[in-house]
């Protein structure tokens, strides 16, 4: 453990070298652009230090099906493979490279990758170019020690984008490029956060209908607008304390222990002297483990029971939940307790890739487990601390060397 914790502080001044320029290409999603730049700058990387790497392409005729806001921009993925100095379990390490749209507010560059006072500023320095500098340092430290069985890095695109599917680790998965003994996410947890899970969510749309007519004579139309608001009445009435009531005990983050429920977006009428005939809410539904998207789907419709209406969903994933017990849950307990910290295991209160990990390639054995904090994701001036990144890839590399130990 000594040699590997003393190697991380050896190349520290390389991993925070590393962050800076992954963040220096800038691969904002949507649409995607730079996405080819990164891989291929990843690539002459991975290639340096002597792993296989292979860049997979999601086929052209599929980019409008998975990549549906990318303007039919390439979307790569890059898959690097090394081997132990003798058999072993395979464990795979994924990081998406994406990152979401810069937004105002910036005091700094945001793809300047800049280092003031202790800190790394830019746009994915949190969420989740961190994840994947500390993947690579942290197997580099690991060599030091030694180590058996094999190593797959993925860095994937499009997970900002969410989807049914996606065009990054959702087609790894499904064309079986993903397969391995444990699978471990560098999310932005934190040198002591675990994470085990995420909420379930669907993302959708609400459209009454009523009855046109002229607005001086309401009473000859039906009014959609006031059908919508008399329906979002009886949510919060009804629905909404008993979401209330439901609270996991796991720790969540961002901080949201409850089943939660937001309408984010309304249209309805022509002009104000039209009693409108349709009226569109977007709803963004989170479920709880233990939850189900059925459920939740007749829960939320319930109330327009003997109404006319049109449902649309844009996204829905079941909750995910691995068990505590799982060998590279409790590797990372050791190893997070050996930093002298307590392990905090966590669900994300938004989704991430492990729903297709879990889901659709049947790992349980996978954990979220990365650099940097959520709340310093997708927000002006994002940033990660030295001391976290370097304390955070001392973490991963311990838990690598637990489940590839000779």
């Amino acid at each position: 453990m000594d040699t590997i914790l003393a190697a991380v502080d050896e190349l520290a001044p390389r991993l925070v070298e590393l962050l800076q320029e992954l963040i220096r290409i800038p691969t904002v999603n949507p649409p995607g652009d730079g996405y080819e730049d990164f891989c291929a700058a990843l690539k002459a990387t991975f290639d340096g230090l002597g792993y296989a790497t292979e860049i997979v392409r999601v086929p052209v005729e599929r980019l409008a099906e998975l990549a549906p806001f990318g303007g039919g921009r390439p979307r790569p993925s890059l898959l690097a493979t090394l081997d132990g100095q003798a058999p072993g379990p395979t464990v795979h390490l994924n990081g998406h490279y994406d990152v979401v749209p810069v937004g105002n507010d910036w005091t700094r560059d945001p793809f300047g990758g800049v280092l003031e006072d202790g800190w790394i500023y830019g746009r994915g320095a949190a969420d989740m170019k961190s994840g994947l500098a500390a993947q690579v340092i942290a197997v580099e430290a690991l060599r030091r020690a030694g180590w058996a069985g094999r190593i797959v890095h993925s860095a994937v695109p499009d997970e900002e984008t969410v989807g049914v599917d996606n065009a990054g680790t959702g087609y790894l998965v499904d064309q079986g490029r993903l397969r391995a003994d444990a699978v471990i996410i560098t999310e932005p947890f934190g040198p002591d956060g675990v994470g085990i899970g995420h909420k379930g969510a669907i993302w959708g749309e609400i459209t009454l209908h009523g009855k046109q007519a002229h607005g001086s004579s309401p009473r000859l139309g039906v009014n959609a607008v006031e059908h919508m608001a008399r329906y979002l009445a009886r949510i919060d009435a009804d629905l909404r304390p008993r979401l209330e009531t439901r609270v996991t005990e796991l720790g969540v983050t961002p901080p949201e222990p409850r089943s939660t429920l937001s309408f984010d977006t309304i249209a309805g009428g022509a002009a104000t002297n039209i009693v409108p005939d349709r009226c569109t809410v977007t709803f963004n539904r989170r479920l709880l483990p233990g939850e189900d998207l059925e459920t939740a789907r007749a829960e939320l419709l319930a109330p327009l029971e003997g109404q006319r209406y049109e449902y649309r969903e844009l996204y829905a994933t079941e909750p995910t939940l691995v068990g505590e017990d799982e060998p590279v849950v409790q590797a990372a307990c050791r190893a997070v307790r050996a930093l002298g910290l307590e392990p905090r295991l966590l669900i994300s209160a938004g989704s991430d890739d492990q729903r297709f990990v879990v889901h659709r390639a049947g790992i349980s054995n996978s954990i979220i487990y990365g650099p940097g904090t959520t709340a310093l994701s997708h927000v002006s001036d994002e940033r990660i601390s030295v001391d976290d990144l370097v304390l955070g890839t001392k973490g991963l590399a311990l838990i690598l060397a637990e489940l590839l130990s000779r």
